[in-house]
């Protein structure tokens, strides 16, 4: 789709709004709950445990934003939501995006590979490569770190997000965000609620998003265009109909990876050092253009075409259930041609994905419980090429040409209060898995092969929570967790199979939510232990036409503390600490005993998010000093801690001043992000010419003006 047609969609959706004002955000800029008209700071309701809760009584470290808060602090798509949340990483690989929770993901997109944390929007599956999609009119994200396996399955095994958009209401609305920035951004989103009756009402949303490339080549760009309708039919307070539909196309040019490891001026290793002063300058001008023997890097094309279509009912079918049946629909066609420095490559992914969950919630004065049943089935074909077809380096580095895999579970969970401050949680999972595939080898030969395997576990959950006054509570849980098994690309022998074992997990978490100073001050504390047994883990390196997964034991531990302080109206200051110790162990291939002790790709020891707002109050409305940074330590792209692959300790900070309607009717104010302009490396790896690395960047410093409305 052209730029042009998608400019004339956006400025059909601004048409309906032009006849409005518009309106401030009531959430805190980048902050995790929200303020009201008092001091103090007041809840959010999240779903984290499939039913709504404070989040202050969820035992668990919840990192919860509302929609408003992401749209003032500028957060776009799930990649931005790293900025905001602790021991994470979600960080761009081509179409997709690697999420690492406390050092716990998956490091590579082949199709073999599958994500460990899983992402939902409105409770419906996401694969991998539908998280690239914008986030745009949504309600809130919560982001579950550590094992989910009860309540999420299979892929929760490092945690879980759930996205839940904002549904129709029975309120007329038209409301929207306008942006212009460097690099030729503009990006506008708009919204439209309408009621059709009592009972029935319509919300529709289109998001857009163009920006020239961060790369001298001109890769690196956006020319997005997604949108959304959701249809609410709410009679009663025993029957409520949510149907939804989101579709997104991605016409930017693909981001090129740049060399990493190599000093430039003596030809020699130096870790930390890029081929251009500029890191994002993917060129090979003077003294280089000898390395490009493919020619110099140019702005590829891509083609991204999603479509995710869900449903939620309710029903109410006695005194304190509920029936809610969930049932979704993925289908995703991606392809991309990209550099990894200087060696063209090609990857495409086709997703189709059916998911269902039916489950039965009832609660009492001691007991809240519920029950259900999922079933999914997944088909996916994923091919990927390094070099250039007929030239002197190019091979399969990937050929999954069919990937099924299907299942089913039976899931509770149940919460009984024994006393007015002690409650106790069980919950079990029982899950049936059936993976297929057939593709042609990337060793040697380019052979084909074949894979078959079932799977069954049964996982569980124990907890306690305690309160130890009226706003402090304490927890403990123990929960296990597990994947499906998956498999390498080369056929099987009388003396070695291509399956992998599945992976499975042991975790204790316990913790501590507290307010304290009349509502003024909520610290929150988890400290957390898992042991992992046959641990999925990949190293790639471009040169070599097969990379295996092996299985492998790892040890975390860690603790996070999150800080909210509001002592007044005006002022806020949110702080969220988060040590990690992850290492692997005891891999299962002979000769990786060296790498013993190693951390995962992407865990860093230490992250510190820290965020500090003020309010001017004016003669009309307000204007509000907001600024962040996020420190991370340093950590390395893959098990093998390879050269190149290392980023050091880097601090990236962001601030903006938005004036506040008196009416909260529109906003508008100043941004701009990464001030100091620092190279964050995110998917990596051992490749490249000269090499030793390749890597993908995260944003160079961007700067802007935003405006919001409402009416």
């Amino acid at each position: 789709m052209g730029k042009t047609l998608k400019l004339g969609i956006a400025a059909s959706a601004l048409a309906m709004a032009v006849h409005g004002s518009a309106y401030a955000q009531d959430a805190q800029s980048a902050a995790p709950v929200q303020t009201n008209e008092n001091i103090g700071i007041a809840d959010i309701v999240v779903t984290a445990q499939k039913r709504s809760e404070s989040l202050q009584k969820t035992p668990a470290a919840v990192t919860a934003y509302t929609g408003d808060a992401l749209v003032q602090s500028g957060t776009t798509d799930l990649r931005a939501v790293q900025n905001i949340i602790p021991n994470a990483r979600f960080q761009q690989e081509g179409a997709t995006t690697q999420v690492i929770l406390r050092g716990i993901g998956s490091n590579l997109d082949f199709g073999n590979v599958e994500p460990t944390v899983a992402f939902n929007i409105n409770g419906v599956f996401i694969p991998r490569e539908g998280t690239s999609a914008p986030i745009f009119d949504i309600d809130r994200i919560e982001v579950l770190p550590g094992p989910q396996g009860t309540l999420y399955g299979r892929n929760a095994l490092g945690g879980t997000i759930n996205l839940s958009l904002k549904r129709p209401s029975r309120d007329l609305e038209t409301s929207g965000v306008i942006e212009v920035g460097n690099y030729s951004l503009v990006h506008a989103t708009f919204v439209q609620n309408v009621p059709l009756s009592e009972d029935l009402a319509v919300r529709g949303a289109v998001d857009y998003t163009y920006h020239k490339g961060y790369m001298e080549s001109g890769a690196y760009s956006k020319d997005d265009l997604a949108g959304r309708l959701g249809v609410l039919y709410d009679p009663s307070e025993d029957f409520k109909l949510y149907i939804w539909g989101s579709a997104a196309i991605r016409d930017g040019h693909p981001s090129n990876l740049v060399n990493k490891g190599l000093d430039p001026t003596t030809f020699t290793y130096s870790e930390n050092a890029y081929l251009r002063d500029r890191p994002w300058d993917d060129l090979r001008p003077g003294a280089l253009a000898g390395t490009a023997i493919f020619g110099q890097p140019v702005a590829e094309q891509q083609k991204y075409d999603n479509f995710v279509l869900g449903a939620q009912v309710d029903i109410g079918v006695g005194d304190g259930l509920t029936l809610t049946y969930v049932p979704g629909f993925f289908s995703l066609r991606s392809s991309s041609d990209y550099w990894l420095g200087v060696i063209p490559a090609y990857k495409t992914d086709n997703y189709d994905v059916i998911t269902q969950e039916l489950r039965l919630a009832g609660d009492s004065d001691k007991l809240d419980w519920l029950l259900g049943i999922y079933a999914y089935r997944q088909v996916t074909k994923a091919e990927a090429f390094v070099g250039r077809l007929g030239g002197p380096f190019f091979f399969r580095s990937s050929g999954v040409l069919r990937h099924r895999v299907k299942g089913a579970a039976l899931f509770g969970q149940a919460t009984y209060s024994v006393s007015d401050s002690l409650r106790l949680t069980a919950g079990g999972r029982m899950s049936g898995d059936d993976r297929e595939a057939a593709g042609v080898s990337n060793d040697v030969g380019n052979l084909p092969y074949t894979f078959s395997r079932k799977y069954s576990r049964f996982d569980f959950k124990l907890g306690g929570e305690y309160d130890l006054t009226p706003t402090a509570m304490a927890y403990l849980t123990y929960q296990t967790g597990y994947q499906p098994g998956t498999f390498n690309e080369v056929p099987s022998t009388p003396t070695q199979e291509n399956a992998i074992k599945p992976p499975k997990l042991s975790s204790i978490t316990g913790g501590l939510k507290t307010r304290f100073l009349d509502n003024t001050l909520q610290i929150n504390a988890e400290a957390f232990y898992y042991d992992y047994k046959d641990l999925l883990v990949q190293a790639y390196d471009a040169s070599k036409p097969y990379n295996p997964i092996f299985n492998a034991k790892a040890t975390t531990y860690g603790v996070q503390v999150d800080l909210v302080f509001q002592p007044t109206n005006e002022d806020r200051l949110t702080t969220s600490i988060g040590y990690l110790h992850a290492r692997l162990k005891e891999y299962d291939s002979p000769g990786l005993s060296q790498y013993n002790g190693f951390s995962p790709p992407y865990a860093a020891d230490w992250t510190i998010n820290a965020g500090y707002s003020h309010d001017f109050q004016l003669s009309a409305g307000y204007v509000r000093a907001h600024a962040d940074v996020r420190y991370e330590s340093a950590f390395y792209a893959d098990f093998v801690h390879s050269l190149g692959v290392r980023q050091k300790p880097a601090a990236k900070g962001n601030a903006s001043l938005t004036y506040y309607a008196e009416d909260e009717s529109w906003t508008i104010g100043a941004w701009i992000k990464n001030i100091t302009n620092e190279a964050v490396l995110a998917a990596t790896a051992a490749a490249g010419i000269p090499g030793p690395g390749t890597a993908y960047l995260e944003e160079p410093r961007t700067f802007g003006v935003r405006s919001t409305f409402k009416f």
